[in-house]
């Protein structure tokens, strides 16, 4: 069962949305506010796992709602404005509902955020990799690689905690990775998607960190942009 959350300013959308999560047995709505301030008392009383935001909301907006939580739940957008897009992105939501949209869609939305909490709870077992460090091999998490730096004929992974040098090919290893979440942004520089922080078309920022992005490798990350908010 995940807990949810409704935030819109509208008594329509609320309305609908509520129909919508009705439908499906593993949501259950725990509140429906029309403002970001009353639903940030709301969350204090009632943690919850998914929230479906309107942005442009008097007082306080969804984003700023959203930049104001210490522990931030999964976020599906609902807005009529395309615009912000790569600011929820920034933000890292789950998707963006744009109004109006039918119950198809906003089942999509939901499984999107399901896979994500489900991953989130449960990381698969095999989320690592084992790589030559020296006389050594380590052990490293998927999850706990922000970026990787190409260095010649050498990659430095630079993790959540530390720095490990290996003797690869970072092409072979942009393509090894392709399918969990990591994506090539410069002929030197593979990304850990889930660590980025806010992104543009000429760079990306992992904490303090500013990678740039190449000519060359530009339409992955338009691409990965479209896809996460389609």
């Amino acid at each position: 069962m995940i807990r949810c959350m409704i935030i819109d300013d509208e008594p329509f959308a609320r309305n609908l949305l509520q129909d919508y999560c009705g439908r499906l047995p593993n949501l259950e709505v725990v509140g429906t506010y029309s403002s970001g301030m009353k639903a940030l008392a709301g969350l204090q009383q009632h943690p919850v796992e998914l929230i479906f935001l309107d942005i442009r909301m008097p007082g306080l907006s969804g984003l700023e709602l959203v930049q104001s939580l210490t522990q931030v739940p999964k976020i599906i957008f609902t807005t009529a404005f395309s615009e912000y897009a790569v600011k929820g992105f920034e933000l890292d939501a789950v998707d963006y509902l744009l109004k109006p949209f039918d119950f198809p869609r906003f089942l999509k939305a939901v499984n999107k955020a399901t896979a994500r909490l489900q991953e989130t709870s449960l990381p698969p077992a095999d989320e690592h990799l084992f790589v030559k460090e020296g006389r050594h091999t380590v052990k490293l998490l998927l999850s706990d690689i922000r970026y990787i730096q190409g260095q010649k004929d050498y990659v430095m992974f630079h993790t959540t905690e530390r720095r490990v040098m290996s003797l690869m090919n970072l092409k072979d290893l942009a393509t090894r990775l392709a399918e969990h979440h990591f994506l090539r942004v410069h002929q030197s520089y593979i990304v850990n998607t889930a660590h980025l922080h806010r992104c543009s078309t000429e760079e990306v920022e992992i904490g303090d960190k500013v990678i740039p992005v190449s000519q060359s490798y530009r339409h992955l990350l338009k691409a990965y942009l479209a896809k996460i908010s389609s």
